[in-house]
């Protein structure tokens, strides 16, 4: 729009000097080496107006001569840089299609159109390690740390590699490396608190992981529950260093994050009776007893107070089932100290309980043995529980979400897969019952030997 009203004010400025002239005629002589030239004033300006013009397309004419090599330089380049583009963009599709020919064939095409060394290092990295040329890849990694756009790309491959081989020592060097270049890097961040945990740098590790939390959106469970894991290794790094107190602190803040975590409150509860301070200990067991019962929980509940009176230490269990009714931890907690105090009528009470809830396990039907050896010593019947706890399921423990190892003591990290935070008790995968039992036989067999 701007142009357009340019032009036609500098037309009208033309047609007002034309008229100008048209009406103000005159005569213009010129003198030049004994030559004389007269001409009209119009025709002079038409004159002058020629030689510009002629000057104009002489000028671009010259330019045009001049410039020709470099634009067509310049055209040539270009064709070759797309084609080198486009060679780049097909070694990639072929490194994630798992091409090693094909990839291979394509990176030494771009190799050699693109000027751009450092944009086809990637690829070249990625091709040897599609071929199996860790060697090949990790000069090509190395080479990228000295270009500073390049580097933390290299630094990422590197570190892959590092974690491939399982060197995790030089995998955090090159960790802590990359979240330097890029602290932004979510990917980073989750790289480098998972090493440091691993490592048992706690105190770095709660710092990685604040970052984490920072660039990953998490819901407030999986976030509570990272944290609960990362303070309860920052109390058992405490407790190895000497530092009670400290050990305590973490504890206390890795319950208040977690309430339902039990490995926090089994720690904690233990801290509190290490300090010889029992109330304390019991009313954090107490607390977790109510939302997550579990068997640690109650060998640590009686093993608080150890009354010698087995009339006393049942009373004691009894509250378990008060805090959590219908609890069939609490049942088998209430069977065995039954037995240990020879109170086979509640034994086999809660037994026959644990038993109706659909706890089918081992440990179950072994009790139901014991009970019946001791109480009744009926050797067959003795055989027959022992018979179902051979193909009983296996009782619940430590398993990981991952890889599905087993542990019978919780764990920060899996052993096997190095992943964090992953153990859930429940029943080992694998390990179900080997034939389906009816409860109504088994109370049967129970009441009446």
């Amino acid at each position: 729009m701007v142009r357009l009203i340019f032009f036609l004010c500098a037309l009208v400025a033309v047609a007002w000097a034309g008229v100008w002239v048209v009406d103000h005629p005159g005569r213009v002589a010129l003198n030049w080496g004994g030559w004389q030239v007269e001409m009209s004033a119009g025709v002079m300006a038409l004159g002058i107006i020629l030689v510009a013009i002629i000057s104009a397309i002489t000028y671009r004419f010259w330019l045009f001569i001049t410039r020709a090599p470099g634009r067509i330089g310049h055209l040539l380049q270009d064709r070759r840089s797309q084609k080198g583009y486009k060679a780049l963009t097909k070694g990639m599709v072929a490194v994630a299609a798992g091409d090693a020919a094909e990839a291979q064939n394509q990176v030494k095409k771009a190799d050699g159109l693109l000027r751009e060394p450092p944009l086809t290092l990637l690829l070249r990295a990625q091709s040897a390690q599609l071929n199996g040329d860790e060697n090949a890849a990790e000069t090509f990694f190395k080479t990228m740390l000295d270009d500073p756009e390049m580097e933390f790309l290299g630094v990422r491959g590197l570190l892959n590699q590092a974690l491939k081989r399982g060197d995790e020592s030089d995998a955090l060097a090159l960790a802590r490396r990359a979240q330097v270049l890029k602290p932004k890097s979510a990917w980073t961040a989750d790289i480098l608190f998972e090493l440091e945990a691993r490592g048992g740098h706690w105190d770095k590790a709660s710092v990685a992981l604040t970052q984490m939390h920072r660039l990953t959106p998490v819901t407030m469970g999986e976030s509570q529950h990272v944290r609960a894991v990362a303070l309860l290794g920052q109390s058992l790094e405490a407790e190895t260093s000497g530092d009670d107190q400290g050990a305590l602190k973490f504890a206390k803040k890795a319950v208040r994050e977690n309430g339902k975590l039990i490995p926090a409150a089994l720690r904690l509860a233990r801290l509190y009776l290490k300090e010889g301070q029992i109330r304390k200990a019991t009313n954090v067991i107490e607390k977790a007893w109510v939302t997550s019962p579990h068997p640690d929980l109650a060998a640590l509940y009686l093993d608080a107070n150890e009354p010698s009176d087995g009339l006393k230490q049942f009373s004691r269990a009894e509250k378990l089932l008060v805090l959590h009714p219908g609890s069939t931890d609490g049942h088998i907690a209430l069977a065995k100290v039954a037995l240990e105090a020879q109170l086979w009528g509640q034994a086999r009470t809660h037994l026959q309980a644990a038993i109706d809830s659909g706890r089918t396990t081992r440990t179950v039907y072994t009790l139901m043995a014991r009970l019946e050896d001791e109480d009744r010593g009926d050797k067959e019947l003795v055989r027959s529980w022992l018979t179902r706890a051979a193909a009983a399921a296996a009782d619940p423990a430590w398993v990981c979400g991952e890889c599905g190892h087993v542990e019978t003591e919780w764990k920060p990290h899996c052993p096997k897969c190095k992943s964090f935070g992953g153990f859930k008790w429940e029943t080992p995968p694998g390990y179900e019952a080997l034939s389906t039992l009816n409860a109504e036989p088994l109370r049967l067999e129970a009441q009446n030997p």
